[in-house]
């Protein structure tokens, strides 16, 4: 299953009128606007950890009634936020399950809403859910839509991962005005990964705007490598939901400072 496909599907899903259920009960918990930045802004690389029930390649993941009880987990272990998949089809989330994520008293971090996103819609579907970032994929989107989706995020108080890979994406993601920029290690089109394509890019990114090494980050040795680089913070996943014992995973990978951010 390649991008192109999940988003052709995601387009026909939101091409019309659609009732958000998982939003009809509104946003529980106050927007606090910057909340996601500030958690990503400390001195050493912060961990973004991951729900995510299952993958079009790796199948099975997490039951979902076991979201809170690893996302507390991530939590004791040192995550500064927690990623909950929004998709059902593909990544088996739910907003919903953002939702309950989001909304339990013991998830103290900020929650990402990760899903495909085409449409504004979506963004004020994961604001109501109570997330405080939604993920937005560059490629999956015209540079028209992209600025939509970001402003419509900082007028909700809520902000914008904003995904790349290659340097005229960041380019578009800069011109968009996105705050905090995600550099995807997998490359979609191929599924192969390269730490120093990241690194590259990272050092055109201006010093203020955010930036989160994401995929393909499967231990210690890799988060020191995008420490060296620059990078802000960690958004991993598989490598977390495979370990048997989350917390110290996690533990493992926060704390380590950034040895040089680059101009």
């Amino acid at each position: 299953m390649h991008l192109d496909d999940i988003i052709a599907a995601k387009r026909a899903a939101w091409s019309g009128p659609r009732a958000a259920d998982a939003a009809a009960r509104g946003r529980l918990n106050p927007v606090v606007p910057g909340r996601f930045a500030a958690a990503l802004s400390g001195p050493d690389v912060s961990v973004i950890a991951e729900i995510k029930p299952k993958s079009p390649s790796k199948g099975h993941l997490l039951d979902p009634e076991l979201a809170v009880p690893t996302a507390r987990k991530y939590v004791a272990g040192g995550a500064s936020a927690v990623s909950v998949l929004g998709d059902t089809p593909y990544f088996g989330g739910s907003p919903e399950l953002v939702r309950t994520v989001a909304e339990h008293p013991d998830i103290t971090v900020p929650v990402l809403f990760k899903d495909f996103l085409v449409d504004t819609r979506q963004v004020r579907l994961a604001h109501d859910c109570g997330a405080d970032a939604v993920l937005v994929i560059v490629r999956a989107v015209d540079d028209v839509l992209l600025r939509d989706l970001v402003q419509t995020a900082h007028g909700l108080g809520i902000e914008a991962l904003v995904e790349t890979f290659g340097q005229d994406e960041v380019d578009r993601a800069l011109t968009a005005n996105a705050r905090v920029i995600g550099i995807n290690n997998r490359d979609l089109a191929t599924f192969t990964v390269d730490l120093d394509n990241a690194a590259r890019l990272r050092r055109d990114i201006p010093r203020g705007v955010l930036t989160v090494s994401e995929s393909g980050l499967s231990g210690r040795p890799d988060i020191d490598r995008i420490a060296v680089a620059g990078f802000d913070a960690a958004l991993i996943g598989e490598s977390l939901l495979s370990s048997p014992d989350p917390a110290a995973q996690v533990r493992s990978y926060a704390g380590v400072p950034i040895l040089e951010v680059a101009s």
